[in-house]
């Protein structure tokens, strides 16, 4: 009989050679131009969950009986990322890329993995020590010169490998040789002031942000920085510098980009503005694109704006345009942040605005 159970922990095993094929180099899974019955043998597990795996301290045994010896446990801080593959090997070196998956080799045993043909039930358990994996190794055939592995990958049933494709085994990799993902995904991510302050108190002024991602080895630790709901209002750019506009408390987010969608955000109070939000939006101006590079265009069912003001980011004047102005041309500015200040009467807005290259 051949069997194997998963945990309710997401790691699986997907794969398990435990008899090489001794004609010439056919056997040589660990890529080391050497067959050796022990040291090719190997496991391939798979994390079948959505989030990152530690298998630091998984014991992987010979046999679940009292007879049974541990053969190799799992160096701690190693993970698996979801649907990603970790190989352990009963030896190296291990020569080859196997897909990029994780890969581990039982060094620490003369006899290595100890894998046997036949009359036993290689068994995991996890760190507390707990049974949570089995492998009957009296498959359909006691000696199958190849490995056996689940097709298709993950959900199926074990079968020999060769059954399904023309090659013998495929450690860390799929059944088609394609890999497996090598991606760690985002867990939390921890929005700060690096300051340690949260307010903006100065008119115009801005406040640095930082994001904290873990864990640490994450493949992708980038994140997007937006603005949230409040009754205040400003912005914040690609590097989470936040630019005060106009009063009030202010949500700002940081959001990953790796498609777990984890994000975290912070709220900022706005004071001492020289506009309040109410005057900021007074007239209903739209300006696109922003950023922009060489024109802005304003948009605005107000026929009467009187003046229109360009500043740098400090406030300095740089051009005043009298009336209304549906395009002005910005291709001389250098790049970075300025402003646009247009009033029509008593109502006042301000837009601020990124120059590209």
């Amino acid at each position: 009989m051949l069997f194997a159970i998963s945990s309710p922990a997401q790691l699986i095993i997907n794969e398990v050679l435990y008899d090489p094929s001794n004609s010439g180099l056919a056997g040589d899974a660990n890529g080391d131009g050497v067959y050796d019955q022990e040291e090719d043998s190997f496991i391939e597990f798979v994390n079948a969950g959505n989030s990152n795996f530690d298998a630091s301290g998984y014991q992987i045994w010979d046999d679940t009986s009292a007879t049974g010896s541990l053969r190799f446990v799992v160096p701690a801080g190693t993970f698996v990322p979801p649907n990603g593959a970790m190989v352990v090997f009963g030896s190296g070196p291990l020569v080859g890329t196997f897909g990029g998956a994780v890969l581990l080799s039982a060094d620490t045993t003369s006899s290595h993995l100890n894998l046997n043909n036949s009359g036993e039930v290689i068994g995991i358990k996890d760190a507390s020590g707990a049974w949570v994996l089995f492998f009957d190794s009296d498959a359909l055939s006691n000696n199958p010169n190849e490995s056996y592995t689940r097709f298709p990958d993950i959900t199926g049933a074990f079968l020999q490998h060769a059954d399904t494709t023309s090659i013998l085994f495929s450690p860390g990799t799929r059944t088609d040789g394609t890999p497996f993902s090598t991606a760690f995904v985002v867990e939390s991510i921890s929005v700060q002031s690096t300051t340690g302050s949260t307010d903006i108190s100065t008119n115009l002024g801005t406040l640095q942000l930082s994001s904290t991602v873990l864990p640490s080895f994450a493949s992708d630790m980038s994140v997007t920085w937006s603005v949230g709901s409040g009754a205040g209002s400003a912005t914040v750019d690609a590097n989470g510098l936040v630019s005060a506009i106009a009063n009030g408390n202010i949500w700002i987010v940081a959001s990953s980009n790796d498609g777990t969608n984890i994000s975290d955000s912070i709220e900022i109070t706005i004071t001492n503005q020289a506009f309040s939000l109410e005057e900021f939006t007074s007239l209903n101006v739209e300006l696109y694109p922003n950023p922009a590079e060489n024109y802005i265009h304003l948009k605005t069912a107000n026929k009467n704006i009187d003046e229109i003001r360009l500043m740098d980011i400090s406030g300095a004047l740089i051009q005043t345009y009298i009336g209304r102005t549906e395009e002005i041309d910005i291709s001389h500015l250098s790049k970075g942040t300025y402003l646009l200040h247009l009033s029509s009467g008593n109502k006042v807005q301000i837009i601020r605005f990124q120059k590209g290259l």
